[in-house]
This record gives C-alpha cells, sequence and structure tokens, in this order.
C-alpha cells in the first residue's frame, strides 16, 4: 500500500507541474499532433495493403519481377524468362533431342517447368479474381479423377504484373516508357516476339473453336501494352508431345479468362489447356477445345 501511494504521489506532482508549467502545454500539444499524423500515415498503409485483391496476394508468390526494366541487358526475372520463350519457340530444330539440348543447357526446364502457365496480372483486375479461383480448384484436384493431367506432369505458374512499378521509372521521359511493363514490351517488341506469337496462335484450334476475335491477336501484334487485358494466360510446352506437334515452346493462349460459367468450368479449361495436343495417337479428347478433334 505504501508503494502504491508513493506511486500516486509521484503521478500528481508530475500533473501539478505540468498545469503549472505553461512552456510544457504547446509541446505536448504539438507531440499530440504529430502522434496523429503519424498513426493515420500507418493506418493508411494498413489499408492500402487490405484494398489489394486476394488474387494479386495469390500471383504474388509466382511473380517474375520488371524490377530494373529497360536495360539493353535480359536481366529482370521476366525477361529472363521470356528470353527462352523467344529463343526457343521458333527455332528450327532437326529433332526434339536437339531442342531439349538446348533447353537443357540453358537449364530452362529446371528453372521454369518442362510445361507452365505464365499469366499477365493486375493488382486490381475482375478476371484475375476468377484465374486465381480457377487456379485453387485445379491445383487442389490435380491428376485426380475430376482433373486429369494426360502426362502426370507437375504443376508450374509463373506470373508478370503489369502494372509493377519499377525503382528505375522515374528515370524515362515518355509516360508510357515510365511503365515497367511497357518497357518490356518495347524490349521484346525489337525481337518480334509478340509479332511471331501472335501469328503461331492465331493458327491454332482453339481460336476457331472458341470464336475469339482477330482483334484480340492483333492487338498483341502490334505490341500495345496499355491495351492487354488482365489476365493473359499463356502457356508454354516444352515436351516431345508439342514438339512432334509443331507446338514447342508458346502454344496457348486465354484472353481476359471471361469464359464458362463457374470456376469449376474455368479449373477445367486450364486442365484442357495443359493437355492440349494427344500423347499419342489413341489419345483423343472432342471435349477438349484446345484439340482440333473438338466437337462443338
Amino acid at each position: 500500500m505504501n508503494i502504491l501511494k508513493a506511486i500516486n504521489a509521484g503521478f500528481t506532482k508530475f500533473w501539478r507541474w505540468i498545469k503549472e508549467t505553461a512552456w510544457v502545454q504547446p509541446l505536448l500539444i504539438v507531440g499530440g499532433i504529430f502522434a496523429i499524423i503519424f498513426s493515420i500515415s500507418k493506418f493508411s498503409a494498413w489499408f492500402g495493403t487490405m484494398a489489394v485483391g486476394s488474387s494479386a496476394s495469390y500471383f504474388t508468390s509466382y511473380r517474375l519481377a520488371l524490377e530494373n526494366e529497360g536495360k539493353e541487358g535480359y536481366d529482370t526475372n521476366a525477361d529472363k524468362l521470356t528470353y527462352t520463350i523467344n529463343g526457343f519457340s521458333f527455332g528450327d530444330y532437326a529433332s526434339y533431342d536437339d531442342l531439349r539440348a538446348a533447353l537443357d543447357e540453358q537449364k530452362v526446364i529446371e528453372n521454369y517447368g518442362e510445361k507452365y502457365y505464365l499469366i499477365l496480372v493486375s493488382d486490381t483486375c475482375d478476371g484475375c479474381e476468377k484465374a486465381q479461383d480457377a487456379f485453387d480448384i485445379l491445383t487442389t484436384n490435380w491428376n485426380t479423377d475430376k482433373f486429369r493431367i494426360n502426362d502426370g506432369g507437375t504443376f508450374r505458374l509463373h506470373s508478370i504484373f503489369v502494372d509493377e512499378a519499377s525503382t528505375n521509372d522515374k528515370d524515362y521521359d515518355l509516360d508510357e516508357d515510365k511503365q515497367a511493363f511497357s518497357r518490356y514490351v518495347k524490349k521484346f517488341d525489337g525481337l518480334d516476339l509478340w509479332t511471331r506469337t501472335a501469328g503461331r496462335l492465331e493458327e491454332v484450334p482453339y481460336k476457331e473453336n472458341a470464336s475469339v476475335s482477330s482483334t484480340k491477336y492483333e492487338t498483341m501484334e502490334n505490341a500495345e501494352s496499355g491495351s492487354w487485358e488482365t489476365p493473359t494466360i499463356f502457356f508454354v510446352d516444352w515436351s516431345k508431345a508439342a514438339f512432334e506437334a509443331g507446338r514447342a515452346g508458346i502454344s496457348e493462349v486465354l484472353f481476359g479468362f471471361n469464359v464458362g460459367s463457374d470456376n469449376y468450368q474455368r479449373a477445367t479449361l486450364l486442365q484442357q489447356m495443359w493437355n492440349h495436343v494427344p500423347l499419342d495417337s489413341a489419345d483423343k479428347d472432342s471435349t477438349n477445345p484446345f484439340r482440333p478433334e473438338y466437337n462443338h
């Protein structure tokens, strides 16, 4: 009890000193104002983080960064993967063994997978939420009776954020060049990647089977980075089956992902995308819109 009385007496004397010492009061007021300001800043940052869609968090775990995009070399993580697509998708290889040797020398399959999805996303994108839900269903049921994977392969996914900020954005004068993704698109446009990719993908069965507008492929061909839909989902396949079908490398694309009536149907479409080429002559699937034998 004596200790409590001593503590109480100490606080009472301190408070009396504050009241009787006029110059202390303005300091306390100013300190309180700054405390409020800093609190607002922290809460704003917290709410800003909460405002980012859950799909952004989901695809961040698969992100290939565009940080420091714009240099002459292909140094960003997004550059490195895309450079392998550009270099090997359109090569003239006499045999699959030749292609595989070239891929293995650059550790392409080791680093990215024999097959993988590459998705272009943004922080705020309605279709991205649908894509996340579909990928969730697919991965949960991967290679089960519901979602059979014809080669039994391992699921792989990579993402590029079209609205990602880079620390060197401020070094550019043109508005479009202040966006890292725009610089990325222009870099590979210089290698004719988008023209060759659009030309290939416009000829695949899915384009006709799903009645995809030619305008979407023209936008890609013209490398109009500001007009790219999110999500855009590419499929890259370095398997022997894809090579024998003349489809090795970048093989399929889905624009916008405004397909199907529910997430289960969209997950099924992603599964069919993976199974886009038959493993042998007996592997036919007339329900797969990525196959030439598709029955509308």
